[in-house]
């Protein structure tokens, strides 16, 4: 019995599979950073510096967010 191979779909993931992972990857990384620099600059006490890192905190938090809300919706789409 020889099975179908779907090759669209296969070449989809090839490209898919590395943009998904680098855009995680990045949106994880700008919480961390973000988060971090903030925490820094609130002991020196520069609140506006503080300030702009955690809104790059929530910015990366709510991409990653996205990211993971798009991923389940296009696990459970029916084709």
């Amino acid at each position: 019995m020889i099975s179908a191979i779907d090759t669209d779909a296969l070449l989809e993931l090839v490209w898919a599979a590395p943009l998904a992972v680098l855009a995680v990857t990045v949106a994880w990384s700008m919480v961390v950073i973000g988060a971090t620099r903030a925490s820094e600059a609130r002991r020196e006490n520069r609140s506006s510096a503080a300030a702009l890192n955690m809104l790059l905190a929530v910015a990366g938090g709510a991409l990653f967010a996205a990211a993971v809300v798009f991923g389940l919706l296009v696990l459970t789409a029916k084709r």
